[in-house]
Formats: structure tokens, C-alpha cells, sequence
């Protein structure tokens, strides 16, 4: 089984060195579970690739483009993460999140 998705794993697909943002991207990291968990209705599951691509991905996405004040910028989240999110609410390789009473 693949190893679960790490705030080193994601600095790297950031390209961020040092630890001045790393509470930043860990929190980043959380976010974007809970966001794929509540888009998807599915468990996350941190050692599968697809989900780690979806997590990565976001981070990215709202990393970059954190400061949305610049004119003209779309900041809106891509077709991959839409083709993602499609992905694993679909896929039943991935478990059903638990229904709230």
C-alpha cells in the first residue's frame, strides 16, 4: 500500500522550501480533504493516488491564487479537479462517507 499523502510530499509539488508556510499548506492540506470529502460523499483515503492527486491539486490551486484581489486572474478551480471529484464520487472502490443522523 502507498504511503499517506505528507506536508512534505505537498511542498514539493509546491515548490516551497523552508517551514515559514507550512501551517499555511497544512492547513491548506485539511481544507482540501474536508472539500473533496463534501464534494464526493466519499471517505478519504490518504494512500490512494487518485485522492493524493486531488488533494495536491487544490492545495495548488488555492496556494496560488490565495491573494484573488489581481484583476483579470480566474481563480476558479479547473476542469481536472471537476474530472477528479467526478471521479471518485462515481468509483466504488472508495467508501461511502457515514450519514449524519
Amino acid at each position: 500500500m502507498a504511503a499517506a499523502l505528507t506536508l512534505d510530499d505537498v511542498k514539493l509539488y509546491l515548490r516551497v522550501d523552508g517551514v515559514d508556510e507550512d501551517t499555511l499548506i497544512q492547513d491548506l492540506m485539511d481544507g482540501a480533504v474536508s472539500y473533496m470529502q463534501r464534494m464526493t460523499g466519499k471517505v478519504y483515503d490518504p494512500a490512494d493516488g487518485v485522492w493524493k492527486m486531488a488533494v495536491k491539486y487544490l492545495c495548488s490551486h488555492w496556494y496560488e491564487n490565495r491573494d484573488d484581489t489581481v484583476a483579470g486572474r480566474d481563480a476558479k478551480v479547473g476542469h481536472t479537479i471537476d474530472a477528479l471529484i467526478y471521479h471518485i464520487s462515481l468509483c466504488d472502490d472508495y467508501d461511502d462517507l457515514p450519514v449524519s443522523p
